[in-house]
């Protein structure tokens, strides 16, 4: 059985595999924004984030980088990296949250 943290990361790869197949699906247009789902740990979330497909990108650049709603960080596992009034950029800590999230990446 795996562990909390390999399933939270698990989650939230998953999650982040949604997102990325939604971001397929948008033009690019500078300033505009779509609606992503929280890459959050939990195992059942429908919160939604505004961001736009630049921001997400900028987000993506890091394997070990997700968006979030601003009240779903899980602080054992993650690391408020920024955060604006919409949503926060969080960072896997090391060890099997960063693993599992650059493992799990499907930028790589």
């Amino acid at each position: 059985m795996p562990s909390r943290e390999e399933r939270l990361a698990r989650n939230e790869a998953a999650s982040r595999e949604i997102n990325e197949r939604l971001e397929e699906g948008h033009p690019t247009e500078p300033g505009r924004y779509v609606r992503m789902i929280c890459e959050c740990g939990r195992d059942i979330c429908d919160r939604v984030v505004a961001i736009t497909p630049q921001e997400y990108d900028e987000i993506r650049s890091d394997p070990i980088q997700f968006v979030v709603v601003r009240d779903h960080v899980i602080g054992d596992i993650e690391r408020v990296v920024a955060e604006n009034d919409r949503f926060a950029i969080v960072a896997k800590r090391e060890g099997m949250p960063a693993e599992v999230a650059t493992q799990e990446d499907p930028r790589s």
